[in-house]
């Protein structure tokens, strides 16, 4: 049985996953908006890629459905999103 504890926890960590996609999306959006007005290079699909796995991870860490060391790798890419300068 699941606690009280635990969903604490599983929330956290959807949280913080969430809001690095979320920062990400926002800067990869705003590179894309750059580009078009001939100010920046073109943003890689890669990032929308990785945008997307966020996403993916956060909903599985919501549903406590990552294993710890998936979790932890998830949880230290978000950190390093989050570090990320913003242009």
């Amino acid at each position: 049985m699941t606690t009280e504890r635990q969903y604490r926890q599983r929330r956290a960590a959807r949280d913080r996953i969430a809001a690095a996609a979320d920062r990400a999306r926002t800067t990869a959006s705003r590179g894309q908006a750059e580009h078009a007005a001939g100010r920046a290079p073109v943003m890689p699909a890669d990032r929308f890629v990785f945008i997307g796995l966020l996403d993916e991870l956060a909903l599985a860490a919501g549903l406590g459905q990552l294993p710890a060391g998936v979790l932890r790798l998830a949880l230290e890419a978000s950190d390093a999103v989050m570090r990320e300068p913003q242009p």
